[in-house]
């Protein structure tokens, strides 16, 4: 029974040799590949990485490493190309998480701390001694009661006590200030330690790649894929004279890094693109003017969780906790190469450099809308903005070398001109109040009758004839049930799709206008407690 059994054994055992020979020989050895960033794609919810490296392959089936990528890669939009006829056969994303006590800066920076510690023990043992040594002389102080006891031999004591405290004191002191002095040391090294740990879990995966040759060769391999925790927004500039038709626009961007990886002196374009969608065929939806923007947001979330995995256990670039800016965007396709190099360092701090500048020209008009606010405001009027590339972002608004503070600039609007307010206009003086006499609620049957009466006074203080703006508006109703009427517009031009209701005022030097606003709201008198008017709202703190 036991040679037939040894037998069998060895039966088993060569077929298994035999089987696993092929599998074996089926992959050459693993090779890392020199490799570096050769460009860096910035996108609005992403980045895409450019790399490149060289190495020579054996015939056959080989496994290439790209390693220290982000741990950031998302699975979804990976890119890789071969030379020389090499084909690429599998590719897989290998997220174990290296040990970062083998890195040696890491190693380096924890043997300092070990001798801080050493020297921080020293300094302590240090400070005891001298803690007892004050002790000691302090219980040595006594003066016994003896008549042998003379002022000369009491004030020779008191100088030897008094010299050998403040010896001990000073040498405590300068004891304490080397152990403060080690202590910021100690705490600065063990935040280097924890920032480079956790740099080194950003950038510990690697990229497997398996390619099959007919021939032995020497094959260039670029790599695209796609990051997480890397955006940038648009920041504005724009600046405007009251002399010059034209207004300079300074477009900047804040890029946001937090891959793992820093980007020192490598080639960027930004992009205002959904680089998520690159793969997927695009299709066309609706375009419902009345609800563009409901479906515009659905895509946007629905966009940003590109790469989530759906294991228990969330991967590094799982972005399902993160908040989302929303953008409002047109259909483009811009991007903007930057000529300069810059240094974009993994610190998850929003980093702002100069992209391009425009040159446009403008139309300086006055606007008020003393229902909102009092007073007249400058604003400037963009013809053929949507050919600059626009998206929505901070503006910082500057009119005749002077700060005016800084907006939100806006481009979702159907419209060939843009309006940008360049801040108040303290020319006009604009009062906008509701006339009581004139303002009245009948009950007739039914049915109540509201009648409203609102008076707009405008003046110029200018010395100069000046034209403004004025707009404001009346109850739009979407019940059959309820009526609107205008009763006085004072010649007004309005909008019946949303009530507004506008005049273009010539005023005089110091000359003053008034303009009624008068207009009637039926609705039937069950509706009393469903007819609500919009009101301002302020946001008070609360203290009690």
């Amino acid at each position: 029974m036991g040679s037939k059994s040894f037998f069998q054994n060895f039966i088993l055992t060569f077929i298994f040799v035999l089987i696993t020979l092929p599998v074996l020989a089926q992959v050459n050895p693993s090779q890392s590949i020199p490799n570096k960033i050769s460009s860096i794609t910035v996108f609005l919810n992403n980045a895409e990485i450019y790399r490149k490296g060289k190495i020579t392959i054996s015939n056959g089936k080989s496994e290439i490493l790209f390693e220290n990528i982000s741990s950031r890669i998302m699975d979804k939009g990976i890119k890789v190309n071969a030379s020389n006829g090499v084909k690429i056969y599998a590719i897989s994303i290998d997220r174990k998480i290296k040990s970062f006590e083998k890195n040696e800066a890491y190693k380096r920076i924890i043997d300092s701390i070990k001798v801080i510690g050493n020297q921080e023990e020293l300094f302590l043992s240090n400070l005891e001694i001298l803690n007892k040594r004050m002790l000691f002389l302090e219980s040595n102080m006594k003066i016994n009661n003896s008549s042998s006891v003379t002022f000369s031999k009491i004030d020779e004591a008191e100088k030897y006590f008094s010299k050998k405290i403040r010896e001990i004191q000073n040498k405590i002191t300068i004891e304490k200030n080397k152990l403060k002095t080690i202590n910021e040391n100690k705490k600065i090294s063990i935040n280097k330690a924890d920032s480079l740990k956790q740099r080194i879990q950003k950038s510990n995966t690697t990229l497997r790649i398996i390619l099959d040759s007919k021939i032995t060769t020497e094959c260039e391999i670029s790599l695209k894929y796609l990051v997480t925790n890397a955006i940038w927004k648009p920041v504005y500039s724009m600046r405007a004279n009251k002399d010059n038709s034209n207004i300079d626009i300074e477009y900047q961007a804040q890029i946001y890094n937090d891959t793992g990886i820093d980007w020192y002196n490598i080639p960027m374009t930004l992009a205002i693109l959904d680089s998520s969608n690159d793969i997927d065929m695009p299709e066309l939806d609706v375009w419902s003017l009345e609800n563009s923007e409901n479906q515009y947001s659905k895509r946007r979330y629905s966009s940003s969780n590109t790469g989530r995995n759906n294991d228990k256990k969330k991967p590094e670039n799982d972005t399902s906790s993160l908040e989302f800016n929303e953008l409002g965007i047109d259909d483009l396709s811009t991007r903007f190469e930057l000529e300069n190099l810059h240094k974009i360092p993994s610190d998850a701090t929003p980093h702002l450099i100069d992209v391009t500048s425009f040159q446009k020209k403008v139309e300086f008009y006055n606007l008020s809308i003393p229902k909102i606010k009092n007073g007249g405001y400058l604003v400037a009027r963009i013809n053929d903005w949507q050919s600059l590339g626009l998206i929505d972002g901070t503006a910082s608004l500057y009119y005749n070398n002077t700060y005016q503070g800084f907006s939100n600039l806006k481009t979702q609007q159907v419209s060939d001109t843009l309006d940008i307010s360049l801040g108040k206009e303290n020319s006009f003086s604009i009062s906008r109040k509701k006339v009581s006499s004139r303002s009245r609620k009948n009950l007739i049957g039914f049915s109540i009758t509201e009648n409203m009466t609102f008076e707009i006074i405008v003046r110029n203080n200018k010395n100069e004839a000046t034209e403004i703006e004025i707009k404001d508006q009346i109850p739009v109703s979407n019940s059959k049930d309820v009526e609107v009427k205008s009763i006085n517009l004072s010649n007004g031009k309005l909008d019946p799709l949303n009530g507004e209701v506008s005049w273009n005022i010539k005023l005089a030097p110091n000359e003053s206008k008034k303009i009624i606003l008068r207009f009637s709201i039926k609705y039937p008198k069950s509706k009393k407690n469903q007819i609500f008017y919009n009101r301002k709202k302020i946001m008070s703190p609360r203290f009690f």
